[in-house]
């Protein structure tokens, strides 16, 4: 049960709408409000991570020390040009552009991918160096620190838990590109390219918090 927008633009209204400004609208406060949630959880792994360094310099700058710079800041980088092919996409879908659309979202999700395989070089360097906490039977180089094991074990969390955020908006949107790539799409869904486009670069800002906090502070 929906109904066409006039002229064209993008979304179909479902029955329980009253209108398409009122469907919009509640899919964007829907979307706010869960990635609200979501910050506010990072923002707590962060604000422990950011204290530990404060407190203690010496223990976190030795564990700090493990982590590959070039790769947090080449995937900084990979995750910000991830935003402008996202918001292409946005522009391109609200333009009518579905073949241009279609191939901005395949590059947002391959740079994403990029950021993954880059993510798991890191984290195979941190277990040969002995830098996973997490593996008894590879015993925790700084273990004698507890700061720095604190400090460490919040890395993990955090970038795992980004990890995990960004392979399942990977697999979203590579979803949404398997049906956006059919005919009629954007007369019908293009408002689930708009909110899509909010998790995506909610991903991208909690990197762009994550590395300095993790990577560059007191390094």
């Amino acid at each position: 049960m929906s109904e066409p927008l006039a002229e064209g633009v993008g979304v179909a209204r479902v029955e329980h709408f009253e209108s398409v400004a009122q469907q919009r609208q509640a899919a964007t406060l829907g979307i706010w409000a869960w990635l609200i949630t979501e910050l506010l959880l990072f923002s707590a792994l962060f604000l422990v991570a950011l204290i530990t360094r404060i407190q203690h310099p010496e223990a976190t700058i030795a564990a700090a020390k493990h982590l590959k710079f070039w790769i947090g800041a080449t995937n900084t980088v990979v995750l910000i040009c991830s935003s402008l092919t996202m918001s292409m996409a946005i522009e391109f879908s609200r333009m009518g552009w579905q073949r241009a659309m279609v191939r901005a979202m395949l590059a947002t999700a391959a740079l994403g991918g990029l950021f993954l395989v880059l993510k798991g070089y890191e984290y195979y360097a941190d277990w040969d160096e002995h830098m996973m906490p997490f593996l008894s039977h590879r015993p925790f180089a700084l273990a004698e620190t507890p700061a720095a094991r604190l400090f460490v074990n919040l890395y993990y969390v955090a970038t795992l838990l980004h990890a995990l955020h960004l392979f399942t908006g990977i697999g979203l949107l590579l979803g949404m590109t398997w049906m956006a790539a059919k005919a009629g799409f954007l007369s019908r869904h293009q408002n689930w390219i708009e909110v899509y486009g909010l998790y995506w670069h909610f991903i991208d800002l909690v990197w762009i918090l994550a590395f300095p906090i993790l990577y560059v502070v007191n390094r």
